[in-house]
């Protein structure tokens, strides 16, 4: 009878490490599909640029209102981190990405031209040339929730 008790313990134990598994593979996967609806929204800005814009990087009148949308798709995507929606993963190679586009003009000249209160996330993110992490929180907080 013991030796019985030990076995269903022990099947206990091993099923609710993995269902925890399950738990955090899921809640990972759940980030990443989040993610994509963003990446789709980025890919569709950058198709709607002018031919010379994609050539030359200069953006003509037409392109400014996807300028803006670019720099608040940057600014939703930072917020999107700092709420731990976004993986450290995709949070690597968002942030470089978001710092490169950004600093380059025309963007960069949009951004000086807005109020200085609009984009503060964006802002600190380029000035910190990409080390600004705005989730503030533990290694061991970011693995259990997925990221």
């Amino acid at each position: 009878m013991e030796v019985f008790s030990v076995v269903v313990q022990a099947l206990t134990a091993l099923a609710i490490v993995f269902a925890a598994w399950q738990l955090l593979f899921h809640s990972r996967q759940m980030h990443r599909d989040f993610e994509l609806i963003y990446v789709q929204r980025y890919w569709e800005l950058m198709d709607r640029r002018s031919p010379g814009f994609v050539t030359e990087g200069r953006g003509r009148r037409t392109d400014r209102p996807l300028i803006t949308a670019y720099l608040q798709l940057c600014e939703d995507e930072i917020d999107l981190r700092r709420l731990g929606r976004v993986t450290d993963n995709t949070w690597g190679f968002w942030a470089r990405s978001i710092v490169d586009q950004a600093s380059t003009s025309p963007y960069a000249s949009e951004l000086g031209r807005v109020r200085p209160e609009l984009y503060p996330l964006l802002r600190r993110l380029i000035e910190s040339d990409a080390g600004f992490d705005p989730l503030d929180r533990s290694r061991l907080w970011r693995k259990l929730h997925g990221l």
